[in-house]
């Protein structure tokens, strides 16, 4: 909360002396145009205008007598106003000094100091805007630094997504090159290692380019008209030997039936293909898959959800962090490089919508909210 500035014992007297003392300055001039006025009405030289100004005297009633005394107050109250607007001018030169004095701590570089001072309304504007100026910075700073955190995190985490794979592959292919193999079927097994290692760093390669690519706004949407509701369906049935394989029922609503929007369908396809992906690999127990829009005056709400075990609450906030996963070993079982959820939300952000988690016992729900964009017909 601003306060209002502290005056010194030094600034106080300044500031007394600046309105007591054009006070009183005024009352002498006052008094030398009394004294002046004095010695001009006695002067001889004048004898017949003072004898006008004594017939006038005779005739001067108490309401003209009144009405000289409100000139008179009215000239004081003047030279009164005058003191303190002079006090007051000297008061906003003290704030201008008060606000120089801040703007030079900033100016040192202690960016984690505001100014907070209350001060004229004209002042207080430009104390506003430092401020503001300020916390912009030290936003725009703290950016800086996730970011180049952020990119020290990849790359460690690449480093280590990669070599675990590299290392089986030079392994087995060394053991061949060695000729450390028994037979034709152990130089097989040796190969078909080492393919699968390296399908999985083409999977990491080809994923980070996909999350770099929509992050950095380098790749340009393809937007088409279609239908949510027919998207759904189609999704449904793509996944439907695999839901059966697993256990688990998709089901599909919609509300309603038919739900135009524009979008780029092959980015939003993958986006789902991420999400119902998801959804099997970790949804365990999970005996449902509901794929679900409804379509409101200013948004379509989607929800890719099921009723598989929750999600712990300490990883909801990470689960579009890259490379992050729920598990704490990098599980083999599900595999995957922890950029699914990550690019997901990137496409979803580049068709300006939003996308968030909730879980509990009984449902595990991505939700993503576009904004209406059905064409005007």
């Amino acid at each position: 909360m601003n306060k209002r500035i502290k005056l010194n014992v030094k600034e106080k007297g300044v500031l007394l002396f600046e309105g007591i003392g054009t006070f009183l300055l005024f009352q002498i001039i006052n008094i030398i145009l009394i004294v002046i006025s004095d010695l001009f009405y006695n002067n001889e030289n004048f004898s017949n205008l003072n004898h006008m100004f004594s017939l006038l005297n005779e005739d001067l009633s108490k309401s003209t007598f009144w009405v000289i005394w409100f000139f008179f107050g009215l000239v004081i109250l003047i030279e009164l106003v005058i003191s303190i607007h002079m006090m007051i001018k000297s008061y906003r030169q003290f704030e201008v000094y008060k606000v120089e004095a801040e703007l030079i701590q900033i100016a040192a570089g202690d960016l984690n100091h505001k100014i907070n001072l209350k001060v004229n309304k004209r002042l207080q504007s430009v104390v506003d805007s430092v401020n503001l100026l300020v916390s912009n910075t030290n936003k725009h700073i703290a950016e800086q630094k996730k970011s180049e955190k952020s990119k020290d995190e990849l790359i460690a985490n690449v480093s280590h997504d990669l070599r675990t794979p590299l290392t089986s592959v030079i392994g087995y292919l060394g053991l061949i090159e060695s000729n450390n193999y028994s037979d034709l079927d152990q130089i097989l097994k040796y190969a078909h290692v080492a393919y699968k290692k390296s399908l999985e760093m083409q999977n990491l390669v080809n994923s980070l380019f996909e999350y770099a690519n929509v992050e950095h706004a380098t790749s340009t949407l393809n937007l088409t008209q279609f239908d949510m509701a027919q998207m759904l369906d189609q999704l449904s049935a793509d996944f439907e030997l695999e839901a059966n394989r697993r256990g688990m029922e998709i089901i599909v609503n919609t509300k309603p039936n038919k739900i135009e929007m524009l979008g780029d369908t092959e980015k939003l396809g993958r986006v789902f293909n991420n999400l119902i992906t998801n959804a099997f690999k970790y949804g365990k127990g999970a005996t449902h898959l509901w794929l679900e829009a409804e379509k409101t005056s200013k948004e379509v709400i989607i929800q890719i959800a099921n009723n598989g075990q929750p999600i712990p609450k300490d990883s909801l906030s990470h689960l579009f962090d890259r490379f992050y996963r729920v598990e704490d070993s990098r599980s083999k079982e599900t595999g995957g490089t922890g950029l699914g959820l990550a690019i997901a939300k990137s496409m979803v952000k580049v068709h300006g919508g939003t996308i968030a988690v909730t879980s509990n016992e009984e449902r595990t729900a991505f939700i993503i909210h576009f904004p209406n964009s059905e064409p005007k017909k």
